[in-house]
């Protein structure tokens, strides 16, 4: 989706947790558009 920075890094942040104490793989980036 698109969002604002700050809510974009914070969704990053919490989904990049979220997969690593679950050991998942995933990996969320964010880009400038």
């Amino acid at each position: 989706g698109v969002f604002t920075k700050d809510i974009a890094e914070t969704k990053v942040s919490q989904v990049n947790d979220y997969s690593r104490s679950n050991q998942h793989p995933l990996m969320c980036t964010m880009e400038e558009t």
